[in-house]
């Protein structure tokens, strides 16, 4: 018995060794590219000839539906239109949409490029650049490719619909398919919108929000969105980009099939993952499978991550939407992962089948029963009295320090980074004071010890979801932002 528990000890230290070392090795890269990044003149840029097509996917989002939709009217675009899918809303969503905008109803498209549940009517917002579709329920996916199917422009920008975009979001996001023919995808920072106001449609309350989840959900977002995702877009090994806020080529999603859903009979869906399958999360299954289209094709291809533009979102205020989301979240990790087993350590697929997918695979997906495993380690060789004290707490001097130190160093570069960029990039941390500062590195730290074991659990009943093959998108009831 002691010999066996020595052997899963070493294991487990090499495990976390290696997880530390690459977060470590992301982290300090992330802050490098950060630095070393240039910044370029609008002006460069033909805008007017890149035409953009925002999708905004609407399941009861009576709430949020107009505040969205005003605010992106009012971006500072040159060449865009604005598709709001009311995806068989059960609340007041379409009735609160005729009620702000005068609609005028126009000629359903007799043919559509992607299958999707009805669309029963489609109505002009008069004097706007608003196209607004009433379709029956089919799901977040259905929705956007019902929208593709009415786009007009080169690009297909997906949007939640309870986001506020900063107004500079779109040029920015843009900017890399512009100067680089090889980009397949970009998107930006999200910031947390909770407790957030808006007067004009801009962000004019940005202060640190009261809630717990809420606190450590914005530092988890720090650190998701501004250290590994950044250096993971670098080396091409980045498989997703959040729905909450994201920009595609139109013909490359055509190419591949568009979203993922049971009502899509795209022949290339039909040949490389099947008909009638959907996921949970769909906007880490559409990347990946561009990465796939554009290796099997042996062309090269980007998928580019901005600090820059913000689209603050509002998230879960309380532990049983939260638990929901997480577990949503990490099953459609899984269900993504075994839909593209395939890439996974195939040489052909570059960095993103021998890096990205084995990365997501080990450290993502696996993590929580690693680690749940430990926590049940732990407990055993202390029963048994092999359990090394010294270890133990090096080891959380080690995470609180580790903790204090990525929380305070990254915020505070992107503070000083902010200070010559837009207002919108400082508002997304959130602090105003040295002691909101102060009480989010310490928020940080007791999340280690709390939060992470609440994650884990999530993420173990993600995992039971998809080994039993349950499909439940589980939204959670939005606030609303105020906008006064």
């Amino acid at each position: 018995m002691y010999l066996a528990l020595r052997i899963i000890e070493k294991i487990l230290i090499i495990y976390f060794t290696i997880y530390f070392v690459i977060d470590i090795l992301l982290y300090f890269y992330s802050v490098i590219t950060f630095f070393f990044r240039k910044q370029e003149n609008d002006e460069n840029f033909d805008f007017q000839n890149h035409s953009v097509s925002i999708i905004v996917p609407a399941y009861n989002e009576a709430v949020s539906i107009v505040t969205c939709t005003n605010m992106l009217a009012e971006l500072d675009y040159p060449n865009f239109e604005i598709i709001v899918v009311n995806d068989g809303s059960k609340d007041q969503t379409m009735q609160v949409l005729k009620k702000n905008y005068e609609l005028i109803e126009t000629k359903k498209k007799e043919t559509d490029l992607l299958k999707t549940q009805e669309v029963m009517h489609s109505y002009i917002a008069g004097g706007k650049n608003i196209l607004i579709l009433d379709k029956k329920n089919g799901g977040k996916a259905d929705a956007i490719n019902a929208g593709i199917n009415y786009a007009t422009g080169n690009y297909i920008c997906t949007i939640d619909a309870d986001s506020v975009l900063d107004q500079q979001a779109l040029k920015s996001v843009i900017k890399p398919f512009i100067k680089n023919k090889n980009t397949i995808v970009t998107g930006g920072q999200l910031a947390v919108a909770n407790d957030v106001r808006l007067q004009n449609n801009k962000v004019i309350n940005s202060k640190v929000p009261q809630n717990i989840w809420v606190q450590w959900q914005i530092i988890e977002y720090i650190k998701s969105f501004l250290i590994s995702r950044i250096a993971l877009s670098k080396i091409d090994a980045l498989l997703i980009m959040s729905g909450a806020f994201s920009l595609f080529k139109k013909e490359d999603l055509l190419q591949i099939g568009g979203f993922l859903s049971k009502k899509n009979t795209h022949f290339y869906i039909e040949k490389h993952i099947g008909l009638g399958k959907q996921t949970v999360c769909e906007d880490m299954e559409v990347v990946v499978r561009l990465w796939k289209f554009k290796h099997d094709k042996n062309e090269k291809a980007k998928a580019k991550f901005l600090p820059e533009p913000i689209c603050w979102t509002e998230v879960p205020d309380n532990p049983n939407s939260l638990y929901k989301q997480r577990s949503r979240w990490h099953q459609g990790l899984g269900e993504t992962l075994k839909m593209h087993k395939d890439m996974i350590f195939e040489p052909k697929y570059g960095v993103t089948g021998l890096a990205g997918l084995p990365y997501y695979l080990f450290f993502e997906f696996l993590s929580p029963v690693v680690k749940l495993f430990s926590i049940v380690f732990i407990i055993v060789a202390a029963r048994y009295g092999v359990l090394n004290p010294v270890w133990i707490t090096l080891l959380l001097i080690s995470v609180m320090l580790t903790t204090a130190i990525i929380t305070s160093s990254i915020t505070a570069i992107i503070e000083y980074w902010s200070k010559k960029n837009a207002q919108a990039n400082r508002d997304a941390l959130r602090y105003k004071t040295f002691w909101d500062w102060i009480w989010l590195i310490f928020t940080g730290i007791l999340a280690e010890f709390s939060y992470s074991f609440f994650k884990i659990a999530a993420q173990i009943t993600g995992i039971i979801n998809f080994v039993s093959r349950k499909h439940d998108w589980k939204k959670f009831d939005r606030k609303g932002i105020e906008n006064i």
